[in-house]
C-alpha cells in the first residue's frame, strides 16, 4: 500500500493553478502599452495611405495634363512643320519672281539699248535729210508748232499750187461775200477767209523740197502765172516765192470761178506738173463755152465741173485743200472724189491753220 496516490483530477487542478499563478504574475501595463502604440502606428498607417492615394490622384491629374500637353505640342509641330512648308513655297516664289523680274529687267535694258541706238541712227538720218535738204525756202513763224498735213505728199519734180481767186473766197456765207465785195480793198485783203487761203499757200511753198521746182497760179474767171513768167522756178529762189506771196497778199478776190480754164492752162505747161495743190471752196460757176446765163444753180456747176475734168492731163494727183462755202452743197463729194480718183488727198482744215 502506497500512501502517496496521484489521480488525473489532481493533475488537472495542479495545471489549473500553475496558470493561474502565471496570470497573476505577468505585467497587465504592457499589453495596454502594446494597444496604444499599435493604435498610433495604424493611425500614421491609415495617414500614409491616404496621402498616397492623393499623391496617386495628383499623379493621375499630372500624366492627363501632361498628355495634353504633349498632344499641344504635336499640333503645335505639325503647325510648324506646315508652316515651315509654306515658308518653303513662298521662297521658292520670290526665287521665281526675282527671276522673272531680273529676265524681264535684263529684256528692259536691252529693249532700251536698242530704243538709244534706233533714236541715234534716227536723229542722225534726220541730220543726215536736213543736211541733204538745206533750210526752207520762207520760215513760218506762229504760235506753237502747226506745220502739219496728215497724209499730204509734199514730193515732186514740178509742184503746182493753184489758188482760187474768185469772189467767193471772201467769205464762208453768201450774205457776207455780198457784203464785202462792197468794201473797200483794204478791208477785202484783211478777209479772214482770203487770207486763210493765202497762208495756206504760203505754208505749202515752204515745205516744198528744195530740190523741186514750182510754180502758183490764181485763178478765177481767168488764170495767171504768179511767180514770173516762166513755167517753172527752183524752191530756192527765194526772192521770187516772196515776190509771188507778197502779189497774193495785195491784190483781192474778184470774179467767178472758171475752173475748165485752170486745167487748160496746167495741160499747156512744159512739163507738166506732177503734183498738184488745189485751194478752193467750191464748184465752179463758169466755163469756157459761151452762155447767157446770170445765175446758176447747184446741179449746174456740179455739170460744169463734170466737163472740166478731161481738160486735166491724166496721171496728175490732185490734193484738194477745201474751205467750203455755204450752200454748194455737192463741192465737198465732188473734190473728194477727184482727189480719189488722183491718187491725191482731200482735207478741209480748221480755220486756225495753218
Amino acid at each position: 500500500m502506497n500512501v502517496f496516490t496521484l489521480s488525473f483530477l489532481d493533475v488537472m487542478a495542479g495545471g489549473f493553478g500553475a496558470v493561474v499563478m502565471i496570470f497573476l504574475i505577468i505585467n497587465h501595463q504592457t499589453e495596454e502599452e502594446i494597444s496604444t502604440i499599435n493604435r498610433d502606428q495604424l493611425a500614421e498607417s491609415r495617414l500614409l495611405d491616404y496621402r498616397a492615394r492623393e499623391r496617386e490622384q495628383d499623379l493621375a491629374e499630372l500624366r492627363e495634363i501632361v498628355g495634353q500637353l504633349a498632344l499641344r505640342i504635336a499640333e503645335a509641330r505639325e503647325r510648324v512643320e506646315s508652316l515651315q512648308e509654306e515658308v518653303e513655297e513662298k521662297e521658292e516664289a520670290v526665287e521665281e519672281i526675282e527671276k522673272i523680274a531680273l529676265d524681264q529687267s535684263e529684256t528692259l535694258e536691252r529693249e532700251q539699248s536698242e530704243i538709244e541706238t534706233r533714236e541715234e541712227e534716227v536723229k542722225l538720218l534726220q541730220e543726215r535729210e536736213e543736211s541733204d535738204r538745206g533750210p526752207d525756202v520762207i520760215a513760218i513763224e506762229g504760235e506753237g508748232d502747226r506745220q502739219y498735213l496728215t497724209g499730204l505728199f509734199m514730193g515732186g519734180s514740178y509742184i503746182l499750187i493753184a489758188l482760187d481767186g474768185s469772189a467767193s473766197m471772201l467769205d464762208s456765207s453768201l450774205v457776207n461775200i455780198r457784203r464785202r465785195m462792197h468794201m473797200p480793198v483794204p478791208m477785202q485783203l484783211q478777209a479772214p477767209k482770203w487770207r486763210q487761203a493765202v497762208d495756206a499757200t504760203e505754208w505749202l511753198v515752204a515745205n516744198i523740197p528744195v530740190e523741186s521746182n514750182f510754180q502758183i497760179i490764181r485763178y478765177n474767171n481767168e488764170s495767171e502765172l504768179v511767180v514770173g513768167l516762166a513755167d517753172w522756178h527752183p524752191a530756192t529762189d527765194t526772192q521770187a516765192v516772196h515776190d509771188a506771196i507778197d502779189s497774193l497778199r495785195n491784190k483781192p478776190p474778184t470774179e467767178g470761178t472758171n475752173l475748165e480754164q485752170l486745167f487748160v492752162t496746167i495741160s499747156k505747161m512744159q512739163p507738166v506738173p506732177d503734183n498738184i495743190f488745189l485751194i478752193t471752196d467750191g464748184l465752179p460757176t463758169l466755163e469756157n463755152r459761151a452762155s447767157r446765163r446770170t445765175v446758176v444753180d447747184g446741179r449746174q456747176r456740179l455739170a460744169m465741173f463734170r466737163r472740166a475734168v478731161p481738160s486735166l492731163p491724166a496721171g496728175i494727183p490732185i490734193n484738194v485743200v477745201m474751205l467750203p462755202l455755204e450752200g454748194d452743197r455737192w463741192a465737198t463729194g465732188a473734190y473728194w472724189n477727184l482727189a480719189h480718183v488722183t491718187s491725191g488727198t482731200f482735207m478741209a482744215p480748221s480755220k486756225d491753220w495753218p
